[in-house]
């Protein structure tokens, strides 16, 4: 069983406070839609979730099994896509996931053609990703998120770059793959990205 907690946390830069004030628990099998404007401070909050940014003021806590997870070891528990983590353009798609599961398992230890006839690209299997599309990109970065086997996922704008077929493509990822973690989705509103989650986070309701 997996819980995160965050009590009292706050984040700021300089002098402006970006949060502030936010109490959460998250559980085994939650889901959490952070939502707010562009530059409202979503992605913030979810890298201070995330441990990849310290809080200003309050803590964050995550629990696996009742024991708490030391922050040097917090990363291997998670997963993330976002627009601002890039990947490596100059491997092959077969390389890119090759790489990345030395580093994290992969659901059910599917194989990587396994994981290139999900992403639809067995055509591409041999092709750099400098050479892909946006769209082929952000498949390919929600594909590694939502197939690593860790407790805790994290989608920032999951369906940035993506058309119709893509965002139908990434909502049965999730359907199939996620529903024994937590699950925590950056949003400006768009309700195909979120609309499953069970829990709603304003930003604006964290303002000062």
């Amino acid at each position: 069983m997996i819980k995160l907690t965050l009590q009292n946390t706050g984040k700021r830069f300089n002098r402006e406070w970006i949060f502030r004030s936010l109490d959460l628990g998250l559980n085994h099998g939650d889901s959490l839609a952070i939502l707010g404007a562009n530059g409202s401070g979503k992605s913030t909050i979810a890298r201070v979730m995330s441990g990849f940014m310290i809080p200003s003021e309050g803590k964050v806590k995550l629990e696996i099994e009742g024991v708490i997870v030391d922050d040097n070891n917090y990363y291997k528990h998670l997963s993330y896509a976002a627009p601002y983590l890039d990947l490596l353009e100059e491997f092959t798609l077969t390389e890119m996931l090759n790489f990345h599961r030395k580093f994290k398992p992969i659901v059910n230890n599917h194989s990587t053609p396994v994981l290139i006839s999900r992403l639809g690209m067995e055509k591409q299997a041999n092709k750099i990703i400098a050479q892909f599309s946006s769209g082929m990109k952000q498949r390919v970065k929600l594909l590694l998120a939502i197939m690593t086997s860790v407790p805790l996922t994290f989608l920032d704008e999951p369906t940035v770059n993506l058309d119709v077929q893509g965002v139908d493509w990434y909502r049965n990822l999730l359907a199939d793959y996620t529903d024994q973690r937590i699950i925590i989705v950056c949003s400006n509103h768009q309700n195909a990205e979120h609309d499953f989650c069970k829990q709603i986070l304003n930003v604006g309701d964290y303002k000062l």
